[in-house]
């Protein structure tokens, strides 16, 4: 997904298809877009699942200023027997890969969602595809503490966990669609999701291997 990605208007079928086909193995999807946090925010809620929807939610928070239940759909929160916030304050300092840092090289947001994974899907492939949602905001602050590389492995890391459940997982990038890290990350995942705020409100379009890109639309709570 490195390279840029030709429009796919007149291929609804084809990128109908395509979602299918990425939530039978578990999508993993970069959401960019120089966006406020606000927009993020919608964006997640939207991921994690329509709150009437029985789904396994965790969510790592490693920056935001909005409260925890902000980032969840609807009625749903982190008190939710399916709901789990993983906190800035479990992750400052621990979200290194290499043990060349605190923890010992032992990465603690991935030891986290990886445990949360296990505790809802001990066998592997016991949950159906999509059931598990992970969100993580952001790899901005990662970027910011530890560079490209180490969150590069990060991510690769991060995206096997939650595919080995054939989970759906989304990772926060606020940057702009032309920034040096999204063109540094993006092949890392199955597809990218770019956010902007419009003159009507937030949008999104997608860009998805082989389909292209869609038009923008309006991105509306789930």
């Amino acid at each position: 997904m490195s390279s840029p990605v030709r429009s796919a208007r007149g291929e609804g079928g084809g990128l109908r298809e395509t979602f299918r086909e990425l939530k039978q193995r578990g999508p993993q999807v970069l959401v960019t877009g120089d966006v406020p946090e606000a927009v993020s925010r919608q964006a997640t809620r939207r991921l994690l699942g329509h709150p009437e929807e029985k789904r396994h939610r965790v969510f790592a928070l490693t920056d935001g200023d909005a409260a925890a239940e902000r980032w969840f759909p609807g009625d749903r929160s982190p008190a939710d027997e399916r709901s789990t916030l993983i906190s800035g304050g479990e992750l400052r300092g621990n979200v290194v890969v290499d043990g060349s840092a605190d923890g010992g090289g032992e990465d603690t947001l991935v030891r986290r969602i990886d445990g949360e994974i296990r505790s809802r899907c001990p066998d592997d492939d016991t949950l159906p595809p999509a059931m598990l949602r992970v969100g993580l905001y952001s790899l901005e602050t990662l970027l910011e503490t530890h560079g490209i590389e180490t969150v590069r492995r990060l991510a690769y890391r991060l995206t096997g966990e939650v595919r080995r459940a054939r989970g759906m997982g989304h990772y926060h990038l606020p940057r702009a669609a032309d920034a040096d890290a999204v063109a540094d990350l993006q092949f890392v995942f199955d597809a990218r999701l770019e956010l902007r705020t419009g003159a009507g409100g937030p949008e999104q379009r997608w860009h998805l291997p082989g389909r292209g890109t869609t038009n923008w639309v309006a991105l509306d709570e789930p």
